[in-house]
């Protein structure tokens, strides 16, 4: 009987034992699941943060291309300002440059005025051909009206005669022949209109 109350009572202790054992593994299984959930909450704090950091950098990031772009985009309405600027003041640069040509031609044609009259007329013809090639390059066209009908719009008639030959109202000679930059009219012909035959002269 006594060896069965021992027996008995080990058996009570490990019992007990075992029981202690269970709680303290549950119990740190509790502490370790909250100290995960504390872990846990701790990365989602730390992504948050580092979330925010990336936006502020993107953020700067942007305003300094805002702002490169606003100086860039300055500096480049300053050289279209300069760049028009000098437009406009040297935009008879390259026509004068052209007038030098005939203007040394005007030279060597008066170093044959006392010489040989052949070569000096044809220095003149030379010249006059220079100054034709400049308008027609820079767009500006003389117009005859010899022959044609008086047109008030292009020519202002300095006298009217009576011309047997030619109908009224026709230029028979012209003093200035109107001129054209491109289309639009920018000198007015100085001309001579035939009248009636037999009609007073007109100035």
């Amino acid at each position: 009987m006594a060896g069965e109350d021992a027996t008995s009572g080990d058996d009570a202790m490990r019992e007990a034992e075992t029981e202690e054992l269970s709680e303290e593994r549950i119990g740190m299984s509790n502490d370790q699941g909250s100290d995960e959930r504390v872990i846990e909450a701790d990365d989602g704090d730390i992504q948050l943060l580092e979330e925010l950091v990336r936006l502020r950098q993107e953020a700067d990031e942007a305003r300094e291309r805002h702002v490169r772009l606003l100086a860039e985009f300055d500096n480049f309405r300053r050289r279209s300002m300069r760049e028009r600027s000098e437009l406009v003041k040297y935009q008879g640069e390259q026509i004068v440059i052209d007038l030098l040509d005939v203007i040394d031609n005007v030279e060597r044609a008066m170093g044959y005025a006392d010489g040989d009259p052949g070569q000096f007329r044809g220095g003149v013809e030379l010249i006059f051909r220079n100054f034709q090639d400049l308008l027609e390059k820079w767009g500006v066209r003389l117009e005859s009206a010899i022959g044609k009908e008086f047109n008030p719009s292009y020519q202002s008639a300095l006298s009217i005669v009576p011309t047997p030959n030619s109908e009224p109202g026709t230029v028979v000679n012209e003093l200035k022949k109107a001129a054209f930059y491109k289309d639009k009219l920018i000198r007015v012909g100085e001309v001579v209109v035939a009248g009636q035959s037999g009609s007073p002269q007109e100035d």
